[in-house]
């Protein structure tokens, strides 16, 4: 089995911490080599390539160099700090004049730049450490009677360049649950303009979590921790503008797969800290 660092400070994590949570009880579930990244720098999200180029790459590099010197992977079980990260590693592997720049920096701080860590997500390592055939052995639960909408939305984009995002669908067919189909799956959730203007944030948000709930989803399946701050967090928010209950639960994948596994404990899942009740519980 290989070793990694598991990258768990996703962006905005006061809200997002249930990510991180459920994520931790699979991987000790799983008995998979993944420790917490704990001098990783937290990720910013890509939106920052837009206002600090340079911070961000540095910021990055920081953490792959890190990961780099003690010789592991990084482990992502969300899409934000996955892109992020692979963003920064591919512009300096293919821009000579940035990477020295970065490099530059870094040393400042005495690191040397290394790109040489794998960055996977948590569905990639499942598939390689586990194996589909093994998770599937372990279900208790299966989701047969429930409906589920997979959000995917624009950040899949930037991800499926590295990854296979198809893996997400997979592991929700493993589990049994029941995928509809809807037309904001890769529309967006409304982060990206939630500082420029919050009415037009919780206009996009709204209207792919209402496509949901119209096309009769039982919950909502998140890969971006971004998602899971748009339609929990602010859930009750997007219901009053637009004058509408939504009420629906919104999961990640590591919470899907250990309820599947049988693990009900809400603090260990992560559920505690969601602001709309998972009630399939």
């Amino acid at each position: 089995m290989k070793k990694y660092f598991l990258f768990d400070k996703i962006i905005q994590s006061d809200k997002t911490s249930s990510f991180a949570t459920a994520a931790k009880t699979l991987i000790a579930l799983l008995e998979i080599d993944a420790i917490p990244f704990k001098d990783a720098k937290a990720d910013v999200g890509s939106e920052m390539l837009g206002l600090d180029k340079m911070k961000f790459y540095e910021r990055n590099a920081y953490t792959l160099s890190l990961a780099s010197i003690e010789q592991r992977d990084i482990l992502c079980f969300e899409n934000s700090s996955f892109t992020s990260l692979w963003m920064t590693k591919e512009a300096l592997l293919n821009d000579e004049d940035l990477k020295n720049i970065i490099a530059q920096r870094l040393s400042k701080s005495n690191i040397v730049l290394n790109l040489s860590s794998n960055i996977l997500t948590l569905e990639t390592v499942l598939e390689e450490e586990i194996g589909f055939g093994k998770l599937k052995t372990m279900i208790k639960h299966p989701f047969v009677q429930f409906s589920v909408a997979l959000f995917l939305g624009t950040s899949t984009c930037r991800a499926k360049k590295h990854t296979d995002t198809a893996l997400s669908e997979t592991l929700l067919d493993l589990v049994g649950a029941k995928r509809i189909a809807y037309a904001s799956a890769y529309e967006s959730d409304g982060f990206e303009v939630l500082d420029i203007s919050t009415p037009l944030a919780y206009g996009l948000a709204s209207k792919a979590m209402l496509d949901m709930f119209d096309n009769a989803a039982d919950f909502v399946v998140v890969t971006d921790a971004r998602s899971l701050v748009m339609f929990d967090f602010y859930q009750k928010a997007l219901e009053k503008s637009v004058q509408r209950e939504i009420e629906l639960s919104v999961l990640s994948l590591a919470q899907v797969l250990l309820l599947a596994f049988g693990i009900v404990d809400k603090k260990s899942l992560g559920l505690d800290q969601h602001k709309v009740p998972a009630t399939l519980i």
